[in-house]
């Protein structure tokens, strides 16, 4: 009889030489790749970079100049007068913040450079380089910018916004009508509505997390949500949201009592600015 072998995989120094040596190669192309991301955001020179409006001319929605990406910005008030230099990984939603919370007097325009990519370090490099440059420019410190200074960094925060509840909770017994109804009643009496897998903080989905995420960069929290997947309050909502929109898949959204899509249309009309358009408030 032949005892079985078992075969073992080591590597000889040569691989493992290899494999260290492609390591640290891919470290320095990173390290590369985040110098040249830092180099090109401050290259753009502080007083080069172009000074764009951050609302729409109606001051409803954040301006199509203010990008999602990650990047350094400088926020001036109405006056034209800086205020304040900072960095975000999303522009367009701390801008949204800053004018909520601030308003459109404070923060009105803003020069933006965008850093694809970048991480915490890269941007904390080219926000010292802007701070650098408006000095220069200015003879001063942006107000928002100086020591102690707390009304950029630590606004109030919203009370969190709760999801719509279909039922008490005490099941579907207890209904004196049917989910459908309900379903109905929530249509039409709330403007816009977005039926999802998860809450409006934890979406339990990727296509979910696009469809609100897309939601609360146009509107705030000026949006219904309804979880599909709460079958305490909301037993059966999964299929009976299908059968109400003739809509096979989750989410849904609806404006003003009617289906919009899921979260392809939605895409695609944010990105034709057709969404916009349609939330605007008559």
């Amino acid at each position: 009889m032949h005892q079985a072998q078992t075969r073992h995989l080591v590597s000889s120094p040569a691989t493992h030489s290899r494999i260290v040596h492609r390591h640290d190669m891919n470290q320095s192309i990173a390290r590369e790749s985040a110098r040249l991301v830092v180099k090109a955001a401050s290259s753009s020179e502080f007083s080069d970079a172009a000074i764009v409006p951050i609302l729409t001319a109606d001051g409803t929605q954040i301006s199509a100049d203010i990008t999602l990406e990650p990047g350094v910005y400088a926020v001036y008030d109405s006056s034209n007068v800086l205020q304040y230099v900072g960095i975000s990984r999303k522009i367009a939603v701390s801008m949204a913040t800053y004018a909520e919370s601030l308003g459109p007097d404070m923060v009105c325009s803003a020069k933006v450079v965008e850093m694809p990519g970048a991480g915490k370090e890269e941007l904390t490099e080219a926000w010292k380089s802007w701070i650098e440059r408006a000095v220069e420019e200015t003879g001063n410190i942006p107000p928002g910018n100086t020591p102690g200074e707390t009304m950029w960094t630590q606004r109030k925060k919203k009370i969190a916004k709760q999801e719509i509840k279909l039922t008490p909770g005490k099941g579907l017994d207890d209904l004196t009508c049917s989910i459908t109804d309900l379903i109905d009643q929530v249509v039409k009496t709330n403007r816009v509505v977005a039926f999802v897998k998860g809450t409006r903080y934890e979406p339990a989905c990727g296509f979910s997390y696009k469809v609100l995420t897309t939601l609360t960069e146009l509107s705030g929290q000026d949006f219904e949500v309804v979880n599909v997947l709460d079958e305490v309050y909301n037993p059966g909502l999964r299929d009976a949201i299908k059968e109400y929109s003739q809509w096979p898949t989750i989410p849904q959204v609806y404006v003003e009592g009617e289906f919009i899509g899921g979260a392809d249309i939605i895409e695609e009309m944010h990105s034709a600015g057709e969404l916009a358009d349609l939330l605007k408030k008559q």
